[in-house]
């Protein structure tokens, strides 16, 4: 004999296959986000710093050689000078130390690019399950759920009928029982009012005087 379903709440599955798509579209969205930070991220590193530095780099080449001229002709006019150009050769100084902060920030650049491929190899190494489960599992989740709540609701519409017939039935036997019972109380009714009828005639006929012999 088959068994009844036991469906407790509907609109809760499907209150739950709501839930679990807009949980799938956040998620979705989330690491979406996630990449294009990442992505934004390698780009600043490997291509906006190099290039920026490289400019720089290039500047402080061109003031360098700029202080190195000034220093010559500083020399030239003044050879008998005991101090020499100090103010020139302090430009060019400072010049070089600008080279070399540039030149120590493009090296620092590279290794945080390396750094950062490797970081990026296991960030994407760890979000692609998660990845492939938002359009994987989840997605077949999604859709076992939609399959069972077409086959609960057909199945609800299928017994639904049989209740209604049931009701009825039941519904016109108990009319039926009150309309017999209706025409049996009608009837004792006609009954007793025969029964007293036949009572007061017995009592009629008992009244009726005697005619005397004489």
């Amino acid at each position: 004999m088959a068994q009844a379903a036991n469906v407790r709440s509907l609109e809760a599955l499907r209150e739950f296959r709501v839930a679990l798509i807009k949980f799938i579209d956040k998620a979705k969205r989330a690491v979406a986000t996630s990449d294009s930070e990442v992505m934004r991220t390698q780009m600043w590193i490997d291509s906006h710093q190099p290039a920026h530095w490289k400019r720089e780099l290039r500047k402080s080449e061109e003031r360098l050689n700029q202080a190195k001229s000034e220093l010559f002709r500083a020399t030239i006019s003044q050879p008998d000078n005991p101090r020499g150009p100090t103010d020139q050769v302090r430009l060019v100084n400072k010049r070089k130390a600008e080279i070399e902060y540039v030149k120590q920030k493009l090296e620092k650049t590279k290794r945080w690019s390396r750094t950062f491929e490797r970081s990026t190899n296991e960030y994407r190494g760890a979000i692609s399950p998660l990845s492939s489960a938002l359009d994987g599992t989840a997605h077949k989740a999604v859709v076992l759920i939609e399959r069972s709540i077409t086959t609960l609701e057909s199945y609800l519409k299928s017994v639904t009928p049989i209740s209604e017939e049931s009701a009825q039935a039941t519904k016109a036997k108990s009319i039926a029982r009150k309309r017999d019972a209706e025409m049996e109380h009608t009837e004792k009714q006609n009954e007793h009012a025969n029964s007293d009828s036949t009572t007061d005639q017995s009592n009629e006929d008992t009244d009726v005087p005697v005619e005397s012999d004489d």
